[in-house]
């Protein structure tokens, strides 16, 4: 997309405009259809207990509860790329008592996997809420090879096509690296993981030599893990001495690395809003602030709309992707 830097300006400035007037709309403050009730808010998590999401949206979780006067429960949903998650949202009534932790993977990626017959519609079915966390991605080379910047990269991969291995550990990796790929014309083998953790430990075996990795796995490495440029428009403050694929003459993607909060798309909006308003408040939190940066990720909230328009923005990324590496379950 050519209005990559234009889209996210627009989105960071809704983004803020989320954050204005974050006073909270308490039950009885309009009729009963409008306000939430005495029952409590639960979160679907398309995660196992325990993971990193899981242990975020808890966190979350307990300060939001505190916010609405109301018990705030987790409940785990894992399995199906997101699809189990999400299809328990849609089960529930729009009521504002039922929402869930929403992921590219599970909202971009899944539902485009089958376009014949897509388990649903992300911007039909699905009601945006609030964001919730963002973070950078880095592309990282193995010590291995011989190469010190993504430019060396580009050019050690043109002289040996087909010989390096790249490893992605979830959606949002593998659509910001089949952009790259396709935009530097470089061809990589790819292998694509469960997770993260499971790509970081065929890197460290020498199984693939390049990934995508968050801001700390030059350190869990231990030195093995270069950065070569981060994947957003901008250097980022984490790593302010690694470039952008900008500043290396290639091509940005356009691919958001994000988390957010949806409920089912018939929840009346005034509810929408009394929850919007309840986790822009909670996300003001110096202590959570805090721990989410130490993770290198940022805790912002956004209007609905933004939300939606963020949706709007990345879907056809996603799809373009999918359609390139030929990934179709049809």
């Amino acid at each position: 997309m050519q209005h990559t830097h234009s889209s996210r300006r627009q989105f960071l400035g809704l983004l803020g405009a989320g954050l204005a007037g974050s006073a909270l709309v308490l039950p009885g403050a309009a009729s009963a259809a409008d306000t939430l009730g005495s029952r409590p808010v639960r979160i679907i998590v398309p995660f196992p207990a325990g993971g990193g999401g899981d242990t975020l949206t808890r966190m979350v979780g307990d300060a939001l509860s505190q916010q609405l006067k109301l018990p705030v429960v987790v409940e785990n949903k894992p399995g199906g790329d997101g699809v189990i998650a999400v299809q328990e949202l849609l089960r529930a009534a729009p009521d504002g008592h039922t929402i869930m932790f929403g992921t590219p993977s599970a909202l971009l990626y899944t539902p485009q996997l089958t376009p014949k017959r897509p388990p649903y519609d992300p911007l039909k079915d699905l009601a945006p809420i609030t964001h919730f966390s963002s973070f950078t991605y880095y592309v990282y080379v193995s010590d291995a090879l011989p190469v010190k910047t993504m430019g060396e990269l580009v050019d050690y991969v043109r002289k040996h096509p087909g010989k390096v291995a790249y490893g992605t550990g979830d959606s949002t990796q593998l659509v910001a690296m089949a952009q790259l790929c396709d935009q530097a014309k470089l061809d990589m083998i790819h292998v694509h993981y469960k997770g993260t953790s499971q790509a970081f430990t065929d890197f460290m075996g020498g199984r693939i030599q390049v990934m995508v990795g968050g801001f700390d796995l030059e350190e869990q490495s231990k030195g093995k893990a270069l950065p070569l440029a981060t994947l957003l428009p901008e250097r980022s403050p984490l790593k302010p001495n690694v470039p952008t694929l900008g500043e290396a003459g290639l091509a940005p993607v356009t691919t958001r690395a994000w988390t957010a909060f949806f409920a089912p798309a018939k929840t009346p909006a005034p509810i929408i809003d009394q929850l919007n308003k309840a986790f822009a408040a909670t996300f003001q939190n110096p202590k959570l602030q805090d721990f989410f940066k130490s993770r290198g990720s940022v805790l912002q909230a956004s209007t609905p709309d933004a939300m939606h328009e963020l949706l709007v923005e990345q879907l056809p990324v996603f799809a373009k992707a999918i359609k390139t590496l030929n990934l179709y379950r049809d």
